[in-house]
């Protein structure tokens, strides 16, 4: 590299930085000028959508493309689906980063962290919170809005500035920024304000400091609890929210983090900080902004403008807190405290989001233990019901990603933990039903895409993409969010049955299109699991699902029929954790005997369902004929399986007299569907022949389980 000239050199020192400053102010102002024009543009289109042909769910889909293409009408034409087919629209509260889809998730990237959360600082997170928000940017400068306020702050009482200039000046940046305070202020105008406020939440609470910061001593805490106590002392809360930033801020690894008087030494006195402020702190907010049914009973006025950084401050050093903690009883407790605050939480749009991304850390992190995540769900799901709905988005769609991504099975172990968070996600999609329908249809919708491509490629690679426990614990998923609100609470909420009922039919498309997509004996595993999604689908709806044909065509596979199985002394395997046979037990005796075992389970529970429907004799007829020809041609090699399929077609046989002698008592006909559709609905499924020996092979199912996940757990 050549010498530099000597005129380089001198504009390097004289002009470089300069000249770098105005580029940056002037790229600043493009990007502004460039939003206001694309908001002008969406205002000036208006609501104009390409409507395009609707899924309503009783079309014939043809290879998939149909739904796949597919977009919502009827009442629920108008909801905007468009932000959920991106990446991160909201670039919050979720455990994926700005660019992933939910593709790279379904397609076994099992190895992923967990913890690459976007920040809540990204130029392009901010530009879309501002799209949710729908808030209109402010086009005066800051400088101009700046005296404004000041302006308006000091005709309307001159006292109280003259005040706050004497004793407290740096809140009156808080002040100008965030005076109005009101909900509907979540755009990209407040984003900016907040960002700054961080800062400024903390130091509008203190004097300038010196460079020696005061060690906290116990007699401190004790004085400044007392005082907020007793006296409602406005410096003792500062001192004690200064105090209580320290000690969250002790490890942090935020460099910009701004210094405080008080340091914190010794873990006596970290205790103590924490405990002081988490009892007194909270009172003392519902004295200068009290909560009436969940909410900030007013915010404006003079208490609303003292207590607003002060907050901010309580806020930041409570989430820098749970970022911080490793052990699970003091996570317990902080959640705990944290839902305290989520009416305050609420008035702050960004600290509202950081809260959620932390939930949802939380949710998906493989190091805490279930009651944190029980607990997390808890706090979300109030925080959700008290929010504007874009928060609503973001968690529900960062519930589902955070479960997806770790979906995965690693043993039987950890079966346990995965069914908890699909509970916990189940129950969160139970807030709010147009939003519900939204992310099950986009996300159902990505699932049919891929099933459409595998079929097209019919490669290697595509099979992958969909036979892997990612997309398998998604159709989990979505099949127990649409049997909890399409059945077990369909009574309870009629509104979510009716608006996800259309989503039934799709996804029982797919399950199917899973289970044949390669019907060889090695996935046997992969067909059970889905024949399960399918029962569990029927059984809670109440619609009918062709779930026979597909176990029997596992019964009339050639390696039941015609292939001699290979003897082997491997161990029992369990079809819980795998979705295909080992190498080592294809075609052997142990794994066609454990598939046997499971295909007989589901056998019995899918004809126990139909047990109490009044067409029962006359629809298990085709089915007890080709289970008495499979006993014919397979029961000498299979004897044990052989006499249990006896006591299975006898139970059938029992179960059939007792429609048929129900059905002799009634006194209407056929073309009543009313009567017919509650035939036999005050008799329990249970109480018949063949519901009563499924429920004992369930049980018996369920301690073999039990029994391997404590062997597992004890290795």
């Amino acid at each position: 590299m050549g010498k530099a000239k000597k005129s380089t050199k001198k504009f390097n020192q004289r002009h470089l930085k300069d000249e770098l400053e105005r580029r940056k102010e002037h790229k600043k102002t493009q990007k502004l000028v460039q939003k206001r024009e694309v908001k002008k543009k969406r205002r000036a289109n208006g609501s104009t959508e390409d409507e395009g042909e609707a899924f309503t769910g009783v079309e014939e889909i043809d290879d998939l493309a149909g739904f796949a293409e597919s977009k919502p009408k009827g009442a629920l034409a108008k909801l905007d689906l468009s932000k959920f087919t991106e990446a991160d629209p909201t670039a919050a509260g979720d455990d994926v980063s700005d660019d992933e889809d939910i593709a790279a998730l379904l397609e076994g990237d099992e190895d992923e962290d967990d913890d690459d959360m976007p920040s809540d600082s990204d130029p392009e997170d901010e530009g879309s919170d501002a799209e949710v928000g729908g808030e209109d940017e402010d086009e005066d400068d800051e400088e101009a809005v700046f005296k404004r306020e000041l302006e308006a702050v000091s005709k309307k009482d001159p006292k109280f500035l003259e005040f706050m200039k004497k004793n407290d000046p740096s809140s009156l940046a808080i002040l100008e920024d965030d005076d109005e305070g009101s909900e509907d202020e979540e755009g990209d105008e407040e984003e900016a304000e907040e960002e700054q406020d961080e800062d400024a939440a903390m130091s509008d609470a203190e004097e300038p400091q010196s460079s020696d910061a005061t060690v906290v001593t116990s007699k401190m805490l004790e004085d400044w609890e007392k005082d907020i106590t007793e006296n409602q002392s406005l410096k003792s809360l500062k001192r004690l929210l200064l105090a209580f930033y320290s000690a969250s801020h002790m490890e942090s690894e935020n460099e910009s983090a701004p210094q405080t008087p008080y340091r914190i030494e010794g873990m006596r006195i970290f205790n103590k900080t924490v405990t002081a402020s988490i009892r007194a702190v909270p009172k003392a907010f519902n004295h200068y902004a009290p909560i009436v049914n969940d909410k900030v009973a007013q915010k404006s006025g003079k208490k609303w403008g003292i207590a607003q950084a002060l907050i901010k401050s309580y806020l930041v050093s409570l989430l820098e807190l749970l970022k911080q903690m490793s052990d699970p009883a003091m996570i317990q407790y902080l959640i705990k405290e944290s839902e305290r605050m989520i009416p305050y939480f609420v008035c702050f749009t960004r600290y509202t989001r950081e809260f959620v991304k932390e939930l949802l850390r939380l949710f998906g992190s493989a190091s805490v233990d279930d009651g944190v995540r029980i607990l997390a769900l808890l706090s979300l799901r109030r925080l959700v019901s008290l929010s504007p709905p874009e928060v609503a988005d973001i968690a529900l769609k960062g519930i589902y990603l955070t479960y997806v991504r770790n979906s995965n099975v690693k043993t039987i172990a950890n079966l346990t933990t995965i069914q908890l968070m699909r509970n916990c996600g189940v129950e969160l999609y139970g807030n709010d039903a147009n939003a519900s329908y939204q992310h099950g249809f986009v996300y159902i919708r990505q699932l049919a895409i891929h099933l459409r491509n595998s079929m097209q490629l019919r490669s290697k690679e595509s099979f992958r993409a969909i036979y892997n426990w990612q997309f398998i614990n998604s159709l989990n998923f979505w099949t127990e969010v649409l049997a909890t609100y399409c059945g077990d609470r369909a009574e309870e909420q009629p509104q979510f049955c009716a608006t996800l009922e259309s989503l039934v039919y799709p996804l029982t498309q797919i399950i199917l299109g899973v289970a044949r997509l390669v019907p060889t004996a090695k996935y046997f595993p992969l067909r059970i699991h889905c024949i399960s999604q399918l029962l569990r689908l029927s059984s809670a709806t109440g619609i009918y699902i062709p779930i026979l044909p597909m176990i029997i065509e596992v019964l009339e596979s050639p390696e039941f029929l015609s292939r001699r199985p290979i003897n082997s002394t491997l161990k029992p395997l369990s079809l819980d954790s795998q979705l295909k046979a080992p190498k080592e037990y294809e075609h052997t005796r142990v794994y066609l005997e454990i598939v046997l075992e499971s295909v007989f389970g589901l056998l019995a529970d899918a004809i126990a369902a139909q047990s109490v429907r009044i067409a029962f004799p006359e629809w298990v007829v085709p089915a007890v004929l080709q289970l008495r020809r499979w006993r014919k041609r397979a029961g000498k090699s299979w004897s044990r399986f052989s006499k249990q399929l006896q006591g299975l077609l006898e139970k059938i046989d029992q179960s059939s007299l007792m429609v048929v002698q129900q059905r002799n008592k009634v006194d209407f006909g056929p073309a009543n569907l009313t009567g017919a559709n509650q035939f036999m609905s005050d008799i329990s499924i249970d109480a018949t022949p063949i519901g009563a020996y499924a429920s004992s092979l369930r049980k018996v199912k369920a301690q073999q389980r039990a029994t391997m996940v404590e062997a597992e757990m004890e290795k």
